[in-house]
């Protein structure tokens, strides 16, 4: 895998970065600390290509502050193919992330996404076969971790060793193969119960069998006596069904005599009534004549009070008329009450007309004196505006003329220190510092005529212009205490104008109700007339209409009388009827009651033939009581006998598990048996023991090699991955790091500071390739991230030294560092310069 792109929008601190790395092969990357190299060359690639990598940082954290959209595109080759990983954020709203995989075909890019952004990192991960870890591992060597493997004590470089190959795996593989083979263990120990207790259980078979052969054989008896009872019963059935039809037509004739008795109580009712209806006609043919007389009595009464009806419309007319006369009478009357009341008030008004006339003139002689106060007082309010405003602008003007003065002040005097340093700091004059320090110190002459020629006329010409505004302010002579007491002179006496003028027209008011009060008087004299007059001719109508209350009266009671008039025709031909009704009910009843005693002597010769009923009934209760008891018997035979055939059903189930566990149990110890290799082959005594053993010769091939080409010969590695023990005979596992040159061999940790940083990087760069090689995806990038600052110059030279001496191992290498003298080493420098906030990256 080779980088060839990288385009960075708002990542971190960088807000745009376009840098193409197709034509660096070993390249220091330079710039100011937090201008983003780490972030662009460590950083972006990885979470290009797998999204979320940077432990304790969430996605949102990586959009540079004050954006919210964010971008990386990384471009790379990968076994003779061209690439790129697209992957942007957002954060608005609850924030959304995207992912894009393409592969260049025929110079056009095509699509080799998924769906979802996980199954695309997985599609990412496939086709480099390399995950975060092992990519940053073989890749990268990060700030500060170039000797975590060599500066670990020897006995956990072997644990680190592990961690580095992923041999972690393979402790979840022995802990799933122990899970799996206690779960095996469980079902076996589970199959061996179940077998004990189905053999308990089948052990019994043959007494089920016996049993049921025995209830069978019940059963067979049970059911022949139940026939013969059966048989019993029928024939008593037919005795009593007879009996049951006698029984019932008693009971028939028993309702046809009582219907009779009703119908004979009924006909006696009835010729109760027609009897009352005969007296009732009686009567009122006797008293026909008197009938007749009251009849013609309510004729003539009738009349009299049609006539009395007809003059009552006439009292309510005058009644409402007197009402209403009445009411205009009370309403002249006090019309007039209230007018008498306003010509006294407009009378006493009239007599103070002097007075208010002097009042209404001072309050004019004061009013004009408080127009000549307002006058003034506009004017000295627009003089003290324009002198505020004056003074708003004196002051702006001034304080902007001191802060101009103090920034050239500042400034002046920033140079110049700047000046002196130039001249005592010995440095070359093609010293970046040097020239930008002289170019800085160039402005100081046109900085010092700036100063000299500070404009100050216009705050003199300001404060000229305040004096005279106030002078003309005062020469106004305007006294603001006489004019609020002259305004509270003229609101004291505001009313006696309005008040005067309001007399004008009083006389003629004065007149005008005077007339009115004569022509209401009339009025009301006019209404008295005629409220008596009216009054006198209700009274006399009243005593007319006095009668008509007993004559009301009268005319209801003859009402009943004249009633019975209409129907002395209907008496007549009632008495006719009634009797002729009399006649034939007591026929009717007659024949009735002969009816009612031949049914009864029909019923006492039923009555004999159904004696033995009872008798019967008990018998046949008696042998329906034995053959429910020899049923439910047999229904026990019947449910005994199922029990017992699904005992042997479930038994017979039982036999065929017991079959089944049998062969099945087998096969679960063998397989048990293959989880207890695997659990061993997985430990670490098995197969990560073998991948070590065979991966620290690699390890010490690779950098043994390295480091002879750093050393150019002088030095060789060798790693002892066992020792002796010293309390005791045997050996203890270790990794024990071996430097051996042409004089002796010596532990690591022996060896000088650039000694050792040669060997971390030997041994660092062995295990990126091991890595690799491992991973099947061979990584032909390395960065090293600030790997010199903890150098001095002899040892830092020694390091680029060996860094240069193992660049062809790669075909791009990138060194990211601060210190220029590092970066002059180099012949191709990506720098990070600000440029407009955001970075600018130059490749040289």
């Amino acid at each position: 895998m080779i980088p060839i792109r990288l385009i960075v929008h708002n990542f971190r601190a960088i807000e745009h970065a376009d840098i193409d790395l197709s034509a660096v092969s070993l390249a220091a990357i330079a710039g100011r600390n937090g201008a983003g190299k780490s972030s662009a060359f460590t950083l972006a690639p990885r979470y290009a290509l797998f999204g979320d990598v940077i432990s304790g940082v969430s996605l949102d954290d990586l959009v540079r502050r004050g954006v919210t959209e964010m971008s990386v595109e990384f471009w790379f080759e990968h076994q003779g193919d061209v690439y790129r990983a697209i992957r942007t954020r957002s954060t608005k709203g609850k924030g959304k992330s995207t992912l894009e995989l393409q592969q260049r075909v025929n110079g056009q890019w095509e699509s080799r996404s998924a769906e979802k952004i996980t199954d695309t990192e997985a599609v990412i991960r496939s086709l480099l076969n390399l995950d975060d870890e092992t990519f940053t591992a073989s890749s990268m060597i990060l700030q500060g971790q170039a000797n975590a493997f060599t500066g670990a004590t020897a006995g956990k470089r072997k644990d680190i060793l592990s961690q580095i190959l992923g041999l972690n795996l393979y402790a979840a593989l022995q802990e799933r193969a122990r899970q799996r083979a206690a779960m095996l263990n469980l079902e076996i120990e589970k199959s061996k119960d179940k077998l004990l207790a189905l053999d308990e259980r089948l052990a019994g078979r043959p007494v089920k069998v016996e049993d049921l052969r025995i209830a069978e054989d019940q059963h067979t008896v049970t059911l022949a006596m139940i026939v013969e009872d059966e048989t019993v019963i029928k024939v008593a059935d037919a005795q009593i069904a007879v009996l049951d039809g006698k029984r019932a037509r008693i009971q028939q004739i028993e309702r046809e005599i009582a219907s009779i008795g009703d119908e004979i109580t009924t006909l006696k009712d009835e010729r109760t009534v027609q009897s009352e209806r005969l007296e009732r006609a009686d009567k009122i043919l006797a008293n026909e004549a008197a009938i007749l007389s009251k009849a013609t009595e309510l004729e003539q009464i009738k009349k009299q009070l049609v006539a009395l009806e007809a003059r009552k419309p006439e009292l309510d007319r005058l009644q409402r008329d007197l009402a209403a006369t009445q009411l205009d009478f009370y309403q002249l009357q006090d019309d007039l009450n209230r007018m008498g009341e306003r010509i006294t008030v407009v009378q006493q008004q009239l007599s103070g007309r002097d007075a208010l006339r002097e009042k209404a003139e001072v309050f004019e002689t004061e009013a004009q004196r408080l127009r000549s106060f307002e006058e003034q007082a506009d004017k000295w309010n627009i003089l003290s505006t324009e002198i505020n405003d004056l003074k708003a602008d004196h002051h702006r003007e001034e304080s902007r003329l001191k802060l101009e003065e103090q920034r050239l002040t500042d400034k002046i005097t920033a140079l110049e220190q700047q000046e002196a340093h130039i001249h005592d700091n010995g440095c070359l004059p093609t010293c970046k510092f040097q020239q930008a320090a002289a170019a800085a110190v160039a402005e100081l002459p046109e900085l010092r005529q700036q100063l000299e020629v500070l404009d100050w006329s216009g705050l003199v010409g300001l404060t000229a212009r305040i004096a005279m505004q106030e002078a003309d302010r005062v020469a106004l002579g305007y006294d603001h205490a006489a004019h609020v007491s002259c305004k509270v002179r003229v609101e004291k006496r505001r009313e006696a104008p309005s008040k005067y003028a309001q007399l004008a027209g009083k006389d003629e008011l004065l007149q005008q109700l005077e007339q009115q009060k004569a022509e209401k008087s009339e009025r009301m004299e006019s209404a008295r007339q005629r409220w008596d007059n009216l009054q006198q001719q209700a009274i006399d109508l009243e005593t007319l209409l006095a009668p008509l209350p007993e004559l009301s009266a009268k005319a209801i009671d003859l009402e009943r009388w004249a009633r019975l008039k209409d129907q002395i025709s209907a008496a007549r031909e009632m008495a006719t009827n009634a009797l002729e009704r009399l006649s034939a009910i007591d026929l009717d009843i007659d024949s009735k009651q002969a009816r009612r005693d031949d049914l009864s002597e029909e019923r006492s010769g039923l009555l004999l033939d159904t004696l033995d009923y009872d008798q019967l009934q008990q018998s046949l209760a008696q042998s329906n009581s034995l053959l429910q008891q020899r049923r439910r018997q047999l229904a026990a035979l019947a449910e005994r006998i199922g029990g017992m055939k699904a005992i042997l059903a479930a038994l017979d189930v039982d036999q065929q598990e017991r079959d089944r566990l049998s062969l099945e149990l087998e096969p679960k110890v063998q397989r048990w048996t293959r989880y207890q290799r695997l659990i061993k082959a997985y430990g670490k005594d098995g197969i990560p023991a073998l991948i070590i053993e065979n991966a620290v010769p690699q390890l010490e091939r690779t950098a043994d090699e390295i480091l002879g080409q750093m050393s150019k010969g002088k030095h060789y590695i060798k790693l002892d991955t066992q020792k002796e023990l010293k309390s005791r005979p045997g050996l203890a596992e270790t990794l024990d790091i071996i430097i051996g040159d042409w004089t002796a061999e010596r532990p690591y940790e022996t060896f000088s500071g650039g000694e050792q940083l040669r060997i971390d990087y030997a041994i660092r760069f062995a295990l990126a390739e091991l890595l690799a090689q491992r991973a099947g995806s061979k990584v032909e990038w390395l960065t090293i991230d600030e790997g010199l600052g903890s150098q001095d110059a002899e040892h830092r030279a020694l390091v680029l030294e060996s860094i240069k001496s193992v660049a062809n191992r790669f075909k791009k290498v990138l060194v990211i560092t601060h210190i220029e003298d590092a970066q002059a080493a180099f012949d191709q420098i990506i720098r990070f310069d600000n440029a407009d906030g955001g970075v600018e990256v130059l490749v040289a």
